[in-house]
């Protein structure tokens, strides 16, 4: 996905803290574990280099006790020398000077063990022995150090780089939400307002039609409407702690949004069927009025010109149907989540549902869904105080 620039600095920063979080502990493990492979190696070839010598001393014991004849172990090669007490050489090939003050240590890339279990047996007080391929050991494990903490930084980077865009992919989508949340209520204000500014243009020039006036009335409703939903959504938290509980007939709230949505069912043609009983619930009858206008409201928006729009209210269950374009089933488990709309092409703002949802969430009733692409939809709304629930139940046919 094309990075925006703040998209783009915000993953440069968290890649900066990344990369540096990464780079000190790939270091520090790194410069661990060459520590103990480099511990590991010296105490290996000090270990054999005693044994070696063991060996050697070993053999002049028994050459001297036994009168055979001294012989230096084949393996030895010519990294040895032998010593008497006033450290002259008896034999061997190591011409360099030898530090016979020390039991053990490392020179030049050698390593040296100077062992006095001879006892002067055959006239040796030492026996020095070395192994070369010391520095070239500890050498070849550095490389292959540097070699695991490469690869493995440049692991962790790749990991990191693709966490950091997948990390903006929820980030991307909520500013899309909110970029198309701006560019819908433009459109959905834009409408009214022109409308409004037209009808007033006429009736100041003294064309005062009773369709300018109906105009006016709409665009005010309209206007009201999404200012009604935006207040809502800015203030549900408080307003769930400041709700004011009262009887509210539902019959009466639904005729009243039926009768506030008439003019633009007219305008589209759409027939409003109603089937009311009457039900009595405690709510704020603000709230009740918003959930009700809601659903008859999308319910209009979504049905087509000349289409038909059902409310019933049996038994404390409002179902509000239409005959409009329905939800595709990839969308339908997500219609009542915020600035999720069912056709991109149509009018809202995305937060109707959404707001029936929460309204529905706060005093335990639940709401779900029928529908089918292309052949309508279906909201039910059961207000019954022995089905209360925490959540909104969300269901699909």
């Amino acid at each position: 996905m094309a990075l925006s620039p703040y998209e783009r600095r915000s993953l440069y920063r968290f890649m900066a803290i990344y990369v540096g979080a990464v780079f000190v502990v790939v270091l520090s493990f790194s410069y661990l574990f060459y520590k103990i492979e480099s511990e590991s190696i010296r105490e290996s070839i000090f270990s054999n280099l005693r044994m070696v010598a063991m060996k050697i001393s070993a053999s002049a014991v028994d050459a001297q006790m036994e009168g055979k004849e001294f012989k230096i172990p084949s393996e030895i090669g010519c990294d040895y020398l032998l010593l008497n007490k006033e450290r002259r050489v008896i034999k061997g090939c190591i011409s360099e000077r030898v530090d016979l003050d020390r039991e053990e240590y490392t020179k030049s890339g050698c390593a040296y063990y100077i062992d006095r279990s001879a006892r002067g047996h055959l006239g040796i007080d030492y026996i020095v022995v070395r192994d070369c391929s010391f520095k070239e050991r500890i050498t070849n494990s550095a490389k292959r150090v540097l070699l695991a903490a490469i690869s493995a930084f440049s692991f962790l980077m790749l990991v990191g780089w693709y966490l950091g865009r997948l990390f903006l992919e929820p980030i991307r989508e909520k500013i899309d939400s909110m970029d198309r949340f701006i560019h819908d209520s433009t459109h959905e204000l834009n409408t009214p307002v022109t409308t409004m500014l037209l009808a007033l243009q006429k009736i100041e020039k003294g064309e005062c039609k009773p369709s300018y006036l109906r105009a006016l009335q709409m665009s005010g409703r309209l206007i009201s409407r999404v200012y009604e939903d935006l207040t809502f959504l800015l203030t549900k938290d408080r307003q769930k702690s400041e709700r004011r509980l009262s009887s509210v007939d539902l019959l009466k709230k639904c005729e009243e949004s039926i009768d506030f949505f008439s003019i633009l069912a007219e305008q589209k043609g759409i027939k409003v069927e109603r089937n009311l009983k009457s039900c009595i619930v405690e709510a704020d009858p603000h709230h009740i009025e918003l959930l009700i206008k809601n659903l008859i409201d999308n319910a209009i928006k979504y049905t087509r010109p000349r289409g038909e729009v059902r409310v019933t209210l049996e038994s404390c269950t409002l179902v509000v149907e239409d005959s409009g374009i329905g939800i595709k089933s990839s969308k339908l488990r997500r219609i009542f989540e915020r600035f999720e709309r069912a056709n991109e092409t149509e009018g809202g703002l995305g937060i109707g549902l959404d707001i029936v949802a929460t309204i529905c969430s706060m005093y335990g009733y639940s709401v779900s869904v029928n529908s089918k692409e292309g052949e309508g939809s279906s909201f039910t709304v059961e207000f019954s105080p022995s089905k209360k629930r925490k959540e909104t139940r969300r269901e699909s046919s």
